[in-house]
């Protein structure tokens, strides 16, 4: 089997996966301990995210020629 030409790291360091873990530790914690709050953050997120689709859309349907 020869080598891949290609330098591609396929691990991941300590920091990288600890980041990770804090970061699901802390989501956790907040819908525990704030359910409503949480709720309410995905709620105005998923709101602007269908808003920049819908504008990234429309974008690329102007740069058509009609």
């Amino acid at each position: 089997m020869s080598k891949s030409p290609f330098k591609i790291k396929t691990g991941g360091g300590a920091t990288k996966r600890l980041i990770a873990l804090v970061a699901v530790c802390a989501l956790l914690a907040m819908v525990i301990k704030h359910p409503h709050d949480a709720a309410d953050m995905v709620n105005t997120a998923a709101d602007h995210g269908g808003g920049i689709i819908d504008s990234v859309v429309q974008f690329l349907r102007d740069l058509t020629p009609n």
